[in-house]
């Protein structure tokens, strides 16, 4: 795919279709009917539905963007994966989001708000805050692996020097 093929689309949007892309061409494909195609790699595959514009992986369906799955198939099949899009990402939407004139609203003390807008008291949440700093609760995306610590002492992984155990090594 070369240098500014999506350029329908945002940068934003360009620039993640690349980054599927590069990752589709890692993947092998074998059609089941016209409009399904099975999508896979080693262990792993998916299913990707072409004409209802989904992929197991669920990335299709969320993003309304082919995923990478479903850009390997295309690639195969020589489809525009831009006809494939969401009118969201479309440098036209973009652009005409923006073309309307944005009026400033001038200073606070000037501005007539309704007597029962005023009278809203707005409360701060029951719940308490608590101390310390915040547990991380991110969930991983599968691309992202967590690499494993290796022993020094023995190659082996899941440990270190200092807490092996393993007897035949001094």
């Amino acid at each position: 795919m070369a240098q500014g093929t999506f350029t329908k689309l945002t940068p934003v949007a360009e620039m993640k279709m690349k980054g599927n892309y590069k990752t589709a061409l890692k993947l092998k494909v074998r059609a089941s009917n016209e409009h399904i195609f099975e999508v896979y790699k080693v262990k792993r595959s998916w299913v990707v539905n072409l004409e209802q514009k989904t992929c197991t992986c669920n990335r299709f369906q969320i993003d309304e963007m082919p995923c990478a799955h479903a850009l390997a198939m295309m690639k195969e099949m020589y489809l525009d994966p831009q006809n494939y899009c969401s009118d969201y990402y479309s440098t036209k939407n973009w652009l005409e989001t923006y073309e309307a004139t944005v009026y400033p609203v001038g200073n606070q003390s000037s501005w007539d708000i309704a007597q029962e807008v005023k009278d809203i008291e707005i409360l701060p949440p029951l719940e308490r805050v608590k101390v310390g700093r915040p547990k991380k609760k991110r969930t991983r995306p599968s691309w992202e692996t967590r690499t494993q610590i290796k022993c020094t002492k023995c190659g082996r992984k899941g440990h270190n020097r200092r807490t092996c155990n393993n007897p035949s090594i001094n």
